[in-house]
């Protein structure tokens, strides 16, 4: 048979860069950039182009697999397996009830619509609040502060990077992450064109990160960002440079609570806090204020902090109280191609603090609990205890805080079934493996970016090529689990109605029926120049519906019922004081954060020999100054311990890090069933986290990842030659 070219989009990261797929033999030999793409126009990065290694990968589950007693993995057949887990939940729910059932979704479910929401969908027919995903390790706040602010948790206005004249940016590195919270293909273009046009960028960041060496780099303390955040408010308040009339046309209050809100935050009282002169913090909020178009953004930096809901806020104030909101350059209202808005909020799905979880007490945030508080429901005896788990897509016992311990309280599950393409470290603990499938193996819908992309933008891309005989979707399979229990797996009420009436909807139906009803689609036929699922599928690069995003449109795109933004919100007034008060921990002087690389995806890309090569390896970057305290050398080995645990890493001496601050990349520490990434060495970022409530994000539940109080010691020192023989001796 002829090789075939099949075109459709990555869906690895938000950047939804157009792919072309070569098949042959039914199977991808080769992935190039589509020149054709109307957004990315022939940029891809490495991950993507590296899919047909990680589909071909030799340690991929491509059977299901069950473990016996004695621990070994054995094959079985589907029917048998799905006849099982059913069984085995049956006879948990009928003892414990639905609610002891929990599901968790992995960062690979961002493009995996019919994944996230079968999900989703039987945690809601099951009754189980113990509905679980990644989003609460760093993005849960963003849905937070759009409730309370715009009245719907998925409103969350981006940067209109293409027309701002100052772009000023908190805790982002899309030179690396390709944006996130932004989809803007070929990312780079975009910030740089800020510049090329005569504006300004500035980075504010513990590292100078590659994004933050292209332009203006301001080093900050980590995790102190709200109290910069706080400063540049309370200037920009107390010099005049607020837009009164913009406060007083979108606000409620015309931002009085706000104003005294930060009153007491002059940038003198915390720049031994953020390590940022007082006159510098000045400087930028007059420049940021009197600058025409001008827009604040931020993402993992500020969203994986202490408190990363109060970070979003304020960022937003600033956006808001410049009178940057719906502005041309400003902070903008993106337009989902689906309007998941509409939809959620007509279903009662669009929710926040409407239960609370059963041990921490942390508020629900769209249906979904804080992956945090997994080990203690699982640990913790009464009504509602998790007794089994399907995770789907994640790996969980390395990616959650505090992952030592949830790795230690999986073991305790009567039934935990994993559903994904490798076998991860969670997997090591799973009774059933069951192998999912690839982003190219199936349909693609950015159902969640949509409302973020640069451009209004239409997508939906059929699957490249057919997965391996013995793998199924993720759906599917959670609908036939569902099916044995008599379960119809949908958040939406309605739905689970029609499919006890036996019309049965697959996720492609679903979400054609959300797509017609939408304000683009055909309302079946009524608007014959809208949308439905075919007639986007003849465009599988997509299709840019206006060349800008619309401004001037604060009225029909906020949820509250006045129609205006609600600044006033006591609990963040609250959240300032809290983490105000945070005390300096001097046996645990450095700051840690996360360190994002390019050919690395949070866990699951560190088996893939083409993204391996060149010698790669996790290393501490620490400051000269701080090295040279602890005696420390590039290349040395060394102890970093936290309160809650201690690793041994290399260490890199560089200045990339603020002094005061040590960056370190997440996803090393591998000891599951790939070999590959097993022999790379490194160690478990999240081993130095912690799921104790206190330390969280209070508002959101959102892991307390970048900013941990830490100390680094030489554990022994190995010259460079050393290191590198050892390193390929473990990958012999």
């Amino acid at each position: 048979m002829p090789a075939q070219e099949k075109i459709t989009y990555c869906g690895i990261c938000e950047g939804q860069c157009g792919i072309v797929v070569t098949v042959e033999d039914g199977k991808a030999v080769k992935v190039r950039p589509d020149k054709n793409s109307p957004l990315s126009k022939g940029f891809a990065c490495p991950k993507g182009i590296a899919y047909p290694s990680i589909a071909s990968d030799p340690d991929r589950i491509v059977e299901p697999l069950k473990r016996l007693p004695s621990g070994n993995l054995v094959p079985v057949g589907w029917d048998d397996a799905l006849d099982d887990i059913a069984d085995r939940l049956r006879t948990i729910i009928d003892r414990d009830g639905g609610d002891s059932i929990g599901l968790f979704g992995g960062h690979a479910l961002l493009d995996n619509y019919s994944g996230f929401f079968w999900d989703a969908g039987m945690c809601a027919a099951l009754g189980s609040p113990h509905n679980y995903t990644s989003s609460s390790v760093d993005i849960n706040n963003y849905w937070v502060v759009g409730s309370m602010l715009y009245g719907h948790p998925l409103i969350n206005p981006i940067p209109d990077i293409d027309r701002t004249d100052f772009l000023l940016m908190f805790g982002a590195n899309p030179l690396i992450s390709h944006s996130s919270m932004l989809t803007a293909p070929r990312a780079r273009d975009h910030f740089t064109g800020v510049a090329r046009r005569g504006g300004r960028v500035v980075v504010i960041d513990p590292r100078r990160s590659e994004t933050a060496a292209a332009f203006e780099w301001l080093p900050i303390r980590a995790d102190e960002d709200v109290l910069l955040m706080a400063s540049l408010l309370q200037t920009i308040f107390a010099d005049g440079l607020a837009d009164q009339d913009a406060l007083e046309r979108q606000t409620t209050d015309g931002g009085r609570f706000i104003r005294e809100m930060v009153r007491a935050h002059t940038p003198e009282s915390t720049e031994h806090r953020t390590g940022i002169p007082a006159e510098t913090v000045r400087a930028l909020a007059h420049d940021f204020a009197t600058t025409p178009r001008a827009v604040a953004y931020g993402r993992c930096g500020i969203s994986l902090g202490s408190a990363g809901t109060l970070a979003k806020y304020l960022m937003d104030a600033l956006n808001i109280v410049t009178g940057n909101l719906d502005r041309v350059g400003g902070y903008v209202f993106g337009e989902e191609f689906i309007d998941l808005q509409l939809i959620t909020h007509l279903a009662g799905a669009a929710t926040y603090d409407t239960w609370r979880t059963r041990v921490d007490g942390f508020p629900e945030v769209l249906g979904t609990a804080p992956a945090v508080s997994m080990a203690r429901e699982i640990t913790t005896p009464g009504k509602g205890q998790l007794k089994a788990l399907i995770v789907n897509a994640g790996n969980p016992a390395m990616s959650v805080p505090g992952s030592g311990e949830l790795g230690r309280a999986l073991q305790q599950l009567e039934l935990l079934v994993t559903l994904d393409v490798q076998q991860t470290e969670t997997a090591g603990y799973a009774h059933y493996l069951l192998p999912g499938v690839l982003g190219i193996e199936r349909d693609c819908l950015p159902w969640l970016n949509s409302g973020h992309t640069i451009k209004p933008f239409a997508l939906w891309a059929d699957k490249a090529v057919e997965p391996p005989p013995g793998c199924r979707e993720e759906w599917w399979v959670v609908d036939q689990i569902c099916e044995r229990l008599g379960l119809v797996p949908s958040p939406f009420p309605l739905i689970r109605e029609l499919g006890r009436t036996g019309l049965r909807l697959t996720p492609q139906q679903t979400f054609d029926l959300f797509l017609r009803i939408s304000p683009r689609g055909d309302l079946f036929g009524q608007r014959p120049d809208g949308w439905n699922r075919e007639k986007v599928w003849q465009n599988p690069q997509g299709v840019v519906l206006e060349d800008e995003l619309p401004t001037e449109v604060l009225q029909e795109k906020l949820y509250t019922p006045d129609k205006r933004v609600h600044l006033e919100q006591p609990k963040m007034h609250d959240e300032l004081v809290r983490h105000t008060a945070r005390s300096v921990n001097g046996d645990l002087p450095l700051r840690l954060v996360s360190v994002r690389e390019l050919r690395t995806c949070n866990t699951y890309l560190l088996n893939v020999e083409k993204l391996m090569s060149g010698d790669r390896r996790q290393r501490l970057r620490i400051n000269p100054a701080d090295a040279e305290a602890a005696g420390i050398s590039s290349g040395d080995m060394v102890a970093i311990r936290s309160a809650d645990g201690e690793i041994e890493v290399e260490a890199l001496v560089s200045d990339e890090m603020a002094a005061g601050n040590i960056g370190l990349p997440q996803g090393w520490g591998h000891n599951g069933g790939w070999r590959l990434a097993n022999a790379a060495g490194g160690a478990n970022y999240n081993l130095l986290t912690t799921s104790t409530r206190e330390t969280h994000d209070q508002l959101s539940g959102n892991g307390h990842v970048n900013g941990v109080d830490t100390a680094v010691s030489v554990v022994r020192t190995l010259d460079a030659d050393t290191l590198v023989e050892t390193l390929r001796e473990a990958r012999r």
